[in-house]
């Protein structure tokens, strides 16, 4: 078999690899029957033999022969000649008639005009219901209305190369103008663009009312007219396609085919003069390429059907088809094992064209390449397509890439031109940028859904016993393109420990959640006993709306953004400060002492918003406990002793989880306005708060200066303010340290 294909295919000069790319099609052709066999062998030149003529035409020729000879008769055949020329012209330029003369003239009869009728109603029998009613009859009728002869023609057409003999019928007004001939009724003279062409695009999904639009259709209409010797017609083509990709591709799925259909080709004569020329009208899908009569002198055409750029998405590896019949006898059906390439890939059936067609990086397409498929055993032309043709693109494999972007798009783009047969010779007549274009077919690209998010939040997150608190977990649909729908959103009661009992439901439905919307769930809590809790919930089996598969779906565990806390719970402040004259700068130790911190409010006038008493050890450390303070809430410090200037933090300071850490002793910028003093120098500098304010009026001044004094000159003792150094002494060690400050202008800093 392969010896013998060979042998066809060097006899026409056809390379070992386009023989290697086109064998195994022919294998197929031969032993599975799904092409046929009965190839189309098409002349390719108007001197070609004819075929057998009609019987109504053959009928008519006896009958002239039969008819009683007009032997007076002086023909002139000048108009025949030149309308026998301009179809010449138009359909073999170059070529003439020559030696034409006739054999008999006869008188139109009653016998004649019958047969002539027969002979156009065959001509037209399977055309009659688009011809205008009656066309016939009017034509036999001004036929016999006028001085018409008829006539037995025999002549030549020629050129430099071959020629062919002809015998027709001719008929002649009185004048001797040619009213018809039945060879030049296949003579074309022009051809012309009708109508406007139509182009409409329908979008629809599949059924499903959604903004997704995984199905469309299209179609393209349009006109021309043939005109020859002696009538004209018009030739309609339409097509109608629909295009489908699966809704939802992801980087995994394993059936994302997608598939392409012409619902319907019609390519009709229509408007039919009854001498119109015996045309048949077809088309063909494509661009840039050149139908011929012969394969040799064919160039491939081009449909392509491609992904939207800029998205990465590509087509993969697979079984592709193309399929379909060409409305006469013939019908195909390719299978292709495609191996993708990076970017995207080009099918040639019958080719030794390069398996890829890159248009740019990232830009994935399959290219159609040649609709002219070659048949080894003589010429066709199964790239025309028929009234009743049809063409189908199967199983084009995608996948998606890693590129941005909740939609991709499919775009098919399939150029329609046109042809017809006269005189058994094929005429292309093309209108440029008539496209069957079907755009942006949509799909979900599942790897790339926008995904919710997920909060938890509490109306109160301090509550006493007893309190109701609502706690809201929001779930916000992120995705512009896919719903939310089913699953629910469950309180994990495990969560609440004995803090907090759960008055409402423990799950909610979650139901639908459209587009970019956020929806609410609500539990409803009571404060049970004191402590700290973090409320989780559970989301379970959330799904999503079409076109995602049911299978795919969300859980989640999340957490309250923030603990709540229930009952009086105290908050502790863990606070490292040294007083001036109680600090002995040989041991880095001072003196024990009492001190309260107050808690302002952040915000002016700064309130007092709770405050705490607790001794400060030796080596500088306090724990102050709160009842009133709150987590998250900030607060400034303001710190008083018996006889120091009170001394404010820097910037206002929050508790979390019930704690605090500050420390006034390291550096002078954790007082507000820098008012600390330096009790012993760097390297390991530690800073004090200043005392000597006797009578706490925030300043030290002479007052402070004569109360001190007054003690000191009394011998004062014990745990009185006028001791500034903490020995329990009023004595001039004290008098020195107020004086000292007094003298400084130090008072207190604060917002």
């Amino acid at each position: 078999m392969k010896t013998l294909i060979s042998s066809l295919f060097a006899e026409k000069g056809i390379s070992n690899n386009f023989l290697k790319n086109i064998i195994i099609i022919v294998i197929i052709y031969i032993f599975t029957g799904t092409i046929s066999l009965d190839a189309q062998t098409n002349p390719s030149s108007i001197f070609s033999p004819r075929e057998t003529e009609s019987k109504e035409l053959n009928e008519l020729f006896n009958s002239v022969r039969q008819s009683q000879e007009v032997t007076d008769a002086l023909p002139n055949m000048y108009d025949f000649k030149t309308k026998a020329k301009r179809g010449l012209d138009f359909m073999s330029p170059g070529s003439k008639i020559v030696n034409l003369r006739y054999e008999r003239i006869t008188q139109w009869s009653e016998s004649i005009s019958k047969l002539f009728y027969s002979y156009l109603l065959d001509l037209h029998k399977d055309e009659l219901d688009r011809m205008v009613p009656g066309s016939i009859e009017a034509v036999i009728s001004e036929f016999e209305n006028k001085q018409i002869k008829v006539g037995i023609l025999v002549w030549e057409i020629g050129n430099n190369d071959e020629s062919r003999l002809i015998n027709s019928i001719a008929i002649f007004d009185n004048n001797w103008n040619v009213l018809f001939d039945s060879e030049l009724i296949n003579f074309i003279v022009g051809v012309s663009e009708g109508d406007e062409s139509v182009n409409i695009s329908n979008e629809n999904s599949s059924g499903i009312s959604v903004s997704l639009n995984n199905q469309k259709d299209s179609l393209i209409a349009y006109n021309y007219w043939v005109h020859g010797t002696f009538g004209s017609l018009n030739h309609y083509n339409q097509v109608d396609g629909t295009a489908i990709v699966p809704p939802y591709i992801t980087a995994a799925t394993n059936d994302a085919d997608f598939n392409f259909y012409t619902d319907q080709i019609i390519s009709i004569r229509r408007l039919i003069d009854p001498l119109a020329p015996p045309t048949d009208p077809c088309l063909y899908f494509g661009t840039d390429g050149q139908i011929a009569n012969l394969y040799s002198n064919a160039i491939p055409f081009e449909s392509s059907v491609n992904l939207s750029p800029f998205r990465n998405d590509k087509f993969n590896n697979g079984t592709y088809q193309v399929s379909g019949s060409n409305g006469h006898t013939w019908s195909f059906e390719f299978d292709f094992s495609v191996s993708a390439g990076p970017f995207g890939l080009g099918i040639t059936p019958v080719s030794s064209a390069s398996d890829f067609t890159l248009t740019s990086p990232g830009f994935s397409e399959v290219n159609l390449n040649n609709y002219v498929y070659y048949y080894p055993l003589g010429n066709t032309y199964r790239a025309l397509f028929y009234d009743g043709g049809s063409l189908n693109m199967n199983n084009f494999n995608l996948l998606t890439g890693d590129s941005y972007g909740e939609i991709g798009y499919v775009n098919v783009s399939m150029p329609l031109q046109v042809a017809y047969w006269s005189y058994l010779i094929l005429y292309p007549f093309s209108f440029t940028g008539k496209y069957l274009r079907i755009s942006n077919i949509e799909y979900i690209r599942g790897d790339h859904i926008y995904q919710p998010t997920f909060t938890m939040t509490s109306s109160n997150y301090n509550i006493q016993i007893n309190q109701i608190d609502t706690i809201t977990a929001k779930i916000k649909n992120q995705s512009y393109q896919v719903d939310l729908d089913g699953g629910s959103v469950s309180m994990d009661v495990s969560s609440l420990g004995d803090k907090l009992t759960l008055l409402s439901p423990a799950t909610i439905q979650i139901g639908t959640i459209e587009t970019r919307v956020t929806k609410e769930f609500k539990f409803i809590v009571r404060g049970n006993s004191n402590g700290i809790v973090t409320p989780q919930i559970n989301i379970s089996s959330l799904g999503w709306g079409y076109p995602v598969p049911p299978d795919v779906i969300i859980n989640n565990i999340i957490s309250i953004d923030s603990n709540i806390e229930v009952g009086p719970l105290t908050k502790t402040l863990s606070l490292n400060m040294f007083i001036q004259g109680f600090f002995n700068t040989a041991t880095n130790l001072m003196v024990p002492d009492t001190v309260t911190v107050y808690l302002r409010n952040s915000a002016s006038p700064f309130a007092i918003e709770d405050s705490a008493t607790a001794n400060v050890t030796s080596d500088g450390d306090g724990l102050f406990t709160f009842l009133n303070a709150d987590n998250g809430t900030p607060y400034y410090i303001e710190v008083r002793h018996r006889n120091s200037i009170e001394t404010w933090s820097k910037i206002p300071q929050q508790f979390t989880a019930s704690n605090l850490t500050y420390n006034f002793s390291q550096s002078v910028t954790t007082a507000y306005g820098d008012n600390l003093i330096e009790v012993k120098p760097a390297p390991d500098a530690i800073y004090a708060v200043y005392n000597g304010d006797e009578n706490q009026n925030g300043t030290v001044d002479l007052t402070d200066v004569v109360n001190v004094s007054n003690a000191a000159s009394s011998f004062i003792s014990g745990y009185v303010t006028s001791d500034m150094n903490g020995d329990n002494i009023t004595d001039l060690n004290d008098l020195v340290i107020t004086s000292n400050n007094a003298s400084a202008f130090v008072a207190a800093v604060k917002p």
